[in-house]
């Protein structure tokens, strides 16, 4: 059918399209994708970097009361994800947040920050 400004090709939604689920406007939405970090702890971790700007492992440890090997192996996990990196590379350098850091934590807090509260 040719119709429009300048004649192009105009097209009409069928009766069948009118009734596919993609067009029902009451469906519930999808689910927002799972964040690839999701626990207190993280959230505990990532706010208190953020807050001082950079923590030391030692630092961390004391100020959310995390045994020591859990600290240490958390921050691994977390500079494998690239959410946290060293400020140097000295051997007790400080670790600040990432761009993706900081969105992740960010976007944690969006979502609930109730949920994310206790380490």
């Amino acid at each position: 059918m040719f119709d429009g400004f300048s004649d192009d090709t105009v097209y009409r939604i069928a009766a069948a399209g009118l009734k596919h689920p993609q067009r029902n406007r009451s469906a519930r939405p999808a689910q927002e994708p799972r964040l690839p970090v999701e626990s207190g702890r993280v959230h505990a971790v990532l706010s208190a970097i953020l807050d001082a700007r950079s923590l030391r492992i030692r630092d961390l440890k004391d100020a959310l009361k995390i045994p020591h090997a859990s600290i240490n192996a958390l921050m691994q996990y977390l500079k494998r994800k690239a959410l946290v990196q060293k400020t140097s590379q000295e051997l007790g350098a400080p670790y600040s947040l990432t761009d993706e850091g900081l969105e992740i934590l960010t976007e944690m807090e969006r979502r609930d920050s109730c949920v994310y509260r206790k380490p």
